[in-house]
């Protein structure tokens, strides 16, 4: 019954899904247009208080994602770690990282099975690869709060293989009250 209203309430206004396919973790559905089957609604953690709580559990705070990418060639799985979390009474900051070892081994792995023998030039060319800016992503994110009800989320991330930097603000405001007539 939930994924039946979920549908219904995706033809009237957008909808925020879960999506590995940003740092942030979610994505609008389009108005309108059919609610994806396989999409979850997004959950009302952030995507960095995710990471915050899920750090403590994994070796080295290291975690692992998997999303099914339309760019088959970067790899459906990555490497996620919240690499800086200052905070004080009511603000908090987090910058969030990103990274496609999928990539990185299949750049190596054609790099050695094209060669004739090893060579000294191509242990250079496979450090170049580490250093290819598509393998990585990096996003910040910050949230303060103004009064008890309300705060402000601010967040910017950039992926190595796109253009551009994507930006989301956002004034978070409880309501008081509810009235439907």
């Amino acid at each position: 019954m939930a994924n039946l209203r979920t549908a219904m309430d995706s033809a009237f206004w957008d909808q925020p899904i879960s999506s590995p396919l940003t740092l942030e973790g979610t994505a609008n559905s389009v108005p309108g247009q059919p609610f994806p089957l396989d999409a979850t609604r997004a959950g009302r953690a952030l995507r960095i208080q995710q990471l915050s709580l899920l750090g403590l559990g994994f070796p080295l705070g290291l975690i692992p994602s998997y999303s099914n990418l339309p760019q088959k060639e970067l790899g459906s799985f990555s490497i996620q770690s919240l690499l800086l979390k200052p905070s004080i009474s009511n603000w908090w900051l987090g910058l969030v990282g990103q990274f496609r070892p999928k990539k990185l081994i299949s750049n190596v792995k054609r790099e050695f099975s094209n060669a004739d023998e090893l060579e000294v030039s191509m242990f250079r060319d496979t450090t170049k690869h580490i250093f290819d800016k598509s393998l990585y992503s990096i996003g910040v994110c910050s949230q303060l709060a103004l009064t008890p009800s309300s705060s402000l989320l601010w967040n910017t991330e950039r992926h190595g293989e796109r253009k551009g930097l994507r930006h989301k603000f956002m004034l978070y405001h409880k309501a008081w009250f509810f009235y439907f007539s």
